[in-house]
This record gives C-alpha cells, sequence and structure tokens, in this order.
C-alpha cells in the first residue's frame, strides 16, 4: 500500500473512531424508560434463552436489560434460581405497559427459591439491575418504548 492511500485510510478510520465518540447510539435493541434512560437489551425469545436468563451472571449493568418475549399474553411466573444478582422485574402487556413489578428481588443460589408470579397477564418481561425501575421512574401503568427493534418482525419460540 502506498503512503497516500495508507493516509487515507487512516483519516477514514479515524474520522469513524471520532464520530462513534460523538454520541452515537449504541447498536442493538434498546429500551427507553418514562424518565429518558436507556437500558441496551438481550432478547430472549427462544425458550431456552427464556428458560436461562441472566442465571449465572456475576453483573448486570445498571445501563443494561434483558426483554423476555412471549408468544402469548398470560401469567408468566419467573424465579431466581441459579441467579447471582439481584434483579427487578417489570411485567409489559402487549402495549409495552408495565402491568406488575417486583422491586430488588434477591438472587437465589440454593432450593428452594421462590416463585414471582404476575397479578395481570402480561406478553414482555423485563429484567433490570435491582434499583433501576424506581431511579427510571418505572411503576404500573407506564409505559415502555422500544428502539432497533420491531416486534411484530420477532419469530418468537413456543
Amino acid at each position: 500500500m502506498n503512503s497516500k492511500r495508507t493516509a487515507r485510510v487512516l483519516c477514514l478510520l479515524l474520522s469513524g473512531a471520532t464520530a462513534l465518540g460523538r454520541g452515537k447510539e449504541p447498536p442493538g435493541p434498546r429500551a427507553i424508560a418514562p424518565n429518558g434512560r436507556e437500558f441496551v437489551l438481550e432478547i430472549a425469545k427462544t425458550r431456552e434463552k427464556r428458560a436461562h436468563g441472566y442465571m449465572e451472571r456475576s453483573r448486570v449493568g445498571p445501563g443494561e436489560g434483558m426483554l423476555f418475549i412471549f408468544p402469548d399474553s398470560d401469567f408468566h411466573t419467573f424465579w431466581m434460581k441459579n441467579c447471582l444478582v439481584s434483579l427487578d422485574i417489570l411485567w409489559l402487556g402487549d402495549d409495552l405497559s408495565v402491568v406488575h413489578l417486583e422491586h430488588d428481588v434477591p438472587a437465589c443460589r440454593r432450593d428452594p427459591c421462590p416463585s414471582y408470579p404476575s397479578m395481570s397477564k402480561a406478553r414482555y418481561v423485563l429484567e433490570l439491575r435491582a434499583g433501576m425501575a424506581k431511579k427510571s421512574r418505572l411503576r404500573i401503568g407506564e409505559k415502555i418504548r422500544l428502539k432497533g427493534i420491531d416486534l411484530d418482525k420477532v419469530e418468537v419460540e413456543r
């Protein structure tokens, strides 16, 4: 590669790195709380991923979340078996409004682990690091917005 071409490639690389540092949106789907706080999402749409969730994770960052997508609205029950971190669990209706939530659900490393059922039918469940629901002003009736994912096009395993 000649020096002019090398210089051009370096300029392109540097300008791309600079653009990333200037507030470009993070890649991937995100949930946005009513106060504008964003959470980069992992999507749990297969039976295996929904069953495993945050098990065996030693950390869930304050800007991270896991969105569980179910094929149908129902009374979905969660538990914290083998979870190493405490979480907030939010059950969301078809319109992404919070229909039930549990704050600061403790980790459970030994049986028996308690179950946490929804008191209303939900189509989605959002798990966040413990304390983030309150910091984000999330409560029953509030609506989550999503960016970077079209729920109508997600193929959900039954």
